[in-house]
């Protein structure tokens, strides 16, 4: 008789998409790995991607590769839509359908085609509050 599988199951809802990626810097993230050859990237090659698209908080390089260890990278990691080895320093995106879908809807608020419903005056980041309600 085969042992049970004793992993955890990982159980994401849309909220749980929504809160994680209400933050500049993740959505970033995802967009830069997901248009990686093959989705993956280095922290290096991350953190330079980063400082060339700023936003409207500034931070170091130090900075930048602290709030990513510490904080960006778990909140993507617990959701599901990335690994990180923190040896080799190699972050992998994986696919999530919800996501995409949302950073899609919100990149083309960026690029200027409002969808139904907003207007150019709303932020990204209200639109993903909106939607988390």
């Amino acid at each position: 008789m085969s042992e049970p599988d004793t992993e955890p199951t990982l159980s994401v809802t849309i909220d749980d998409v929504l809160q994680t990626l209400a933050n500049h810097h993740r959505r970033q993230t995802l967009s830069y790995l997901s248009s990686t050859a093959d989705s993956q990237c280095t922290v290096d090659e991350l953190v330079a991607h980063l400082q060339a698209h700023p936003t409207e908080t500034e931070y170091t390089e130090r900075q930048l590769r602290q709030r990513l260890h510490h904080i960006h990278l778990p909140k993507l990691m617990d959701v599901g839509l990335l690994t990180y080895e923190s040896n080799s320093q190699q972050i992998q995106y994986s696919s999530h359908p919800q996501a995409e879908s949302l950073l899609a809807y919100v990149e083309s608020i960026r690029e200027g085609a409002e969808p139904k419903g907003t207007t150019s005056a709303v932020s990204e980041s209200a639109v993903i509050h909106r939607f988390a309600e």
